[in-house]
Order: C-alpha cells, then sequence, then structure tokens
C-alpha cells in the first residue's frame, strides 16, 4: 500500500460512504447515550467546580493575563470582522470568506485522499479527526488560517483577550446507524466564560451532510442551565422551537465564527458525509487546562505578530 486513498475510494468518501463507514466504525447504538443520576450529580459538580478554577488561573498568571489584554486592547477595528452578529446572535458567517480559505479547503482535500485509513474516534464514532502531529506546523495551510491575524483579532476583540489557540482539527464526519448521541445532540461547549471556533467546510454541505446547526444567543439563554450536557430534540423542544434552529449550510469555503459556550449547537447528523475544518480559541484562562502546548522553533517565533505568538502561548 502506497499510504495514500485511491481514487475510488475518494470518490466513496465524499459521495456515498455508508458502506465504508459501517466497516470502518461501531454502530452508534453500542454507544450508550443514557445518563444516571449519579452521573447526572458528578456533572454539575465537576461543571461548577470548574467555574471556580478560572480565577485561580488567572492569578497564577496575572501577567501573562494582563498582556493579553493589552494586545486586544491594541487592535484596530479595520484589522478585525465586525463582531456585532457574535455578539447578538453569537454566531457569524464570513462573507466573502477569509483570503486563505482556497488554499485550506484544497489542503483538506488532499488530506483525506493521503489518511490510509480512517482514525476511529474513541466514543465518537460518526467522525474522524484527520490531522496530525505534522500536519501542525506554523507553516502549514491549518495553522496558517488559525493564525491569520483578522481571524485573531476578530476574536480577541469578541474575548477581550488576545485568544489561546487551543486545537485544530479536520473532521471527516460519516452517516452511521441509531439515534444521534454525544455532541450529534443539543450542547454548550462550557470550558470559558466566552469561546470562538472557527468552522471552515472543505466540501459542500446541505442539509444531508449534517451541517453545524445552532440556537442563537437569545434562545439558548431560555433553556434551563441545570440541564445534563447533552440535550435531546425532544427536550429542547419544551424551551425552543425546532423551527428556530439555524442549519449553517453553505459550499466548499463557508467561513463561521460561533460562540459555543454560548449557543446550543449539535453537527454531524449525516446522510452523507461531510469534512470540516475547525480552530478553536479560548482566553487561555478557562474553566480547565490549555488541551495543548504549541511547540514553535525560535526560527518560526521571530516571525510571528504579538496576537500570532499568543496564540500559540508564547510572550
Amino acid at each position: 500500500m502506497n499510504g495514500r486513498l485511491d481514487s475510488s475510494r475518494q470518490r466513496r468518501l465524499l459521495l456515498d460512504p455508508f458502506q465504508e463507514a459501517k466497516a470502518e466504525s461501531v454502530s452508534q447504538e453500542e454507544v450508550p447515550v443514557s445518563v444516571s443520576l449519579k452521573s447526572y450529580v458528578r456533572d454539575q459538580v465537576r461543571r461548577n467546580a470548574e467555574r471556580f478554577s478560572r480565577p485561580l488561573r488567572i492569578a497564577r498568571g496575572y501577567g501573562e493575563y494582563q498582556k493579553r489584554r493589552r494586545v486586544a486592547e491594541a487592535v484596530l477595528p479595520s484589522a478585525s470582522y465586525d463582531v456585532n452578529a457574535l455578539q447578538v446572535e453569537g454566531y457569524l458567517r464570513i462573507e466573502p470568506p477569509p483570503a486563505l480559505v482556497a488554499e485550506l479547503v484544497a489542503a483538506s482535500r488532499r488530506k483525506l485522499t493521503d489518511v490510509p485509513s480512517l482514525p476511529q474516534s474513541r466514543n465518537k464514532a460518526f467522525f474522524s479527526q484527520l490531522l496530525e502531529s505534522s500536519d501542525l506546523a506554523v507553516d502549514s495551510p491549518f495553522m496558517r488560517f488559525a493564525l491569520d491575524e483578522k481571524l485573531l483579532g476578530t476574536t480577541a476583540h469578541y474575548l477581550g483577550v488576545a485568544p489561546f489557540l487551543e486545537s485544530v482539527e479536520l473532521l471527516y464526519s460519516k452517516p452511521i446507524q441509531g439515534q444521534p448521541a454525544q455532541s450529534q445532540q443539543w450542547h454548550r461547549d462550557r470550558t470559558d466564560r466566552r469561546i470562538i471556533k472557527v468552522f471552515v467546510y472543505a466540501v459542500d454541505v446541505t442539509p444531508r451532510q449534517g451541517p453545524l446547526s445552532l440556537l442563537s444567543r437569545s434562545d439558548s439563554a431560555r433553556v434551563p442551565e441545570l440541564l445534563f450536557h447533552y440535550v435531546p430534540d425532544q427536550q429542547m423542544a419544551r424551551y425552543v422551537e425546532p423551527g428556530r434552529t439555524v442549519a449553517l449550510t453553505g459550499p466548499a469555503g463557508t467561513t463561521i465564527m460561533t460562540d459555543t459556550q454560548a449557543c446550543y449547537h449539535l453537527g454531524s447528523r449525516c446522510q452523507e458525509p461531510r469534512l470540516a475544518y475547525v480552530a478553536y480559541y479560548s482566553s487561555g484562562f478557562g474553566y480547565r487546562p490549555r488541551e495543548r502546548s504549541w511547540k514553535v522553533p525560535e526560527v518560526a517565533r521571530s516571525g510571528l505578530s504579538p496576537l500570532q505568538r499568543l496564540a500559540l502561548g508564547s510572550l
């Protein structure tokens, strides 16, 4: 084997993956979706304990936190997209998409072609994360997009601090049997007071590809706080009319910024496969430890802006 997907397999992955998806993943019915009272109580205790950890992290890293605030305050309005939609609705469709999108889409499709097999998520059978450490060099298309100055500036304006880049992923979502589970159900990402995730579709996404779907900030605020982390459709319908769901469909290159802490959302309810890039930003002083520590060679660090260095955790 040469380590690449042949052209016929690539077509199956992008157009008709049902047979391969069933062969490479477990049935979703095998993933437990019920939550016991004990699990619920444990989740609520953990959720509240994590909130208390944020001021402690700020106190320990106060110098860095203040620097992040100063750098964010120095970002000019012309160096960011209009954050009004983010502040009001909780999401922003960037139109036209950033200049690097075409290169990112092409690189994402090549990556899908190059993987010898689809990695299997431990508890989410419906998608595979395709990027490896070798794909995350600072000069790679995946990282150059995540470090785009205008995206970082917009995120800094919204968060009030220069953001930290928590993760960069390329997610191949595939149709499988069973009821929606985990992030296919309604949920919020309760990892910081505000967070930003940037989604870029690498293929055309219609309702059949399981688009990112969300409730606006105001609709999400109508949902009681003390619910299970994952909320099924029937329960969500008690608080918000299903017709108020915003399904973010669009052609390849569609770019969406959203605060997934503020907005209930779901995705990957696929009848046909979806390929999407996701960059995740936080304040760097959230409710949990940072997801990763970026290793940036000194020669690469010297060419980065203050926003980019802080995104990678370099002061």
